[in-house]
């Protein structure tokens, strides 16, 4: 069996599914010869259709964010990855709403074989939005990467919440707000486009520390440097950073809406509403304050990401490719 892998190109910023197919690529190696292809830096997408034609193979999987490429590709054997439909639902109205949804949407998903979500929030979330069958969804999540492991926490003189993302769905202002007047520190993973939330958390006097850009030790550091995660966004197709803290031993504040709860496993995060800043500022003062909360919460984490290994999450890939072939 060859699968061929169809990402989107390579440029600054393009990074999370590259880490996750990349690592997935290490792992399904040992079972079928995977041939990569990235979308040729400064080809326009009616170039990148035609040159995904003419690289077509045995099994062709677009990785995500590159939907059109299914425009060239064979419907027969071809599976596209879709990690969320939250730009769609979210942010778009009108007409760009009406075309993104035909190119980026229906088109796609009719013109592939089989269509892989990562949580089943994106699977209800597609199939609410365009007409589709559902026999053709199979829900895969995504891996948590290697180098993800138990750590020791740095003392810190004050509890050290970490947030990380930029995105408006990531419910910073709230955050800041359940934090006013807390004796806590910020450690912000985001380049905070929106003016308004730094003017927010100047004006909070929240402590803060921000850093951009992070290489995937810092990222590590920063978790070491946390006593908590927050996560609980507005909307998360998965939220990566859940598993990622209960991996390295730190108890995590999340959504009770949207895909959080089924990644975070029913008992191994502090649940709250996100549109409700008193709901936050409870998790927070409870965090700091029950040390036999966070030890239960820390401990159910670790049996929760055994959900998500790469060898668990490649085995599935697989079953997809296996099925795929055999029809």
């Amino acid at each position: 069996m060859i699968v061929h892998h169809f990402n989107r190109d390579n440029r600054p910023g393009n990074y999370t599914f590259e880490q996750l197919f990349g690592a997935l690529r290490n792992e399904l190696s040992k079972e079928v010869d995977i041939i990569n292809h990235d979308i040729p830096t400064g080809m326009n997408r009616f170039e990148a259709v035609l040159w995904a034609k003419k690289h077509a193979g045995e099994i062709n999987h677009i990785t995500g964010d590159v939907h059109f490429l299914s425009y060239g590709l064979p419907k027969r054997n071809s599976i596209l990855t879709i990690h969320d439909i939250g730009y769609f639902n979210q942010e778009l109205s009108g007409i760009k709403k009406r075309v993104y949804k035909k190119i980026w949407l229906t088109d796609p998903c009719q013109k592939v074989e089989v269509i892989t979500v990562i949580s089943e929030c994106t699977k209800h979330d597609l199939l609410d939005s365009i007409n589709v069958n559902e026999n053709k969804i199979v829900v895969v999540p995504n891996p948590l990467l290697p180098g993800f492991k138990k750590i020791q926490k740095v003392v810190n003189e004050k509890p050290v919440i970490l947030q990380i993302g930029s995105g408006k769905n990531k419910n910073l202002s709230r955050l800041i707000a359940a934090c006013s007047g807390l004796d806590v520190k910020l450690l912000l993973i985001n380049k905070l486009y929106d003016k308004s939330i730094l003017d927010e958390l100047l004006e909070s006097k929240v402590e803060f520390e921000q850093r951009t850009d992070l290489s995937f030790d810092q990222l590590i550091q920063a978790y070491a440097e946390s006593d908590m995660l927050f996560f609980a966004s507005e909307y998360e197709g998965f939220g990566m950073p859940i598993i990622e803290a209960q991996a390295v031993g730190r108890p995590v504040i999340t959504s009770n809406i949207s895909s959080m709860p089924e990644i975070a496993g029913s008992n191994s995060a502090y649940f709250v509403d996100p549109f409700r800043v008193d709901s936050i500022r409870n998790a927070i003062l409870d965090l700091i304050h029950d040390s036999t909360m966070v030890s239960t919460l820390v401990s159910q984490g670790f049996k929760n990401v055994d959900r998500f290994t790469i060898s668990e999450v490649a085995r599935q890939y697989l079953d997809v490719y296996k099925k795929n072939l055999s029809n």
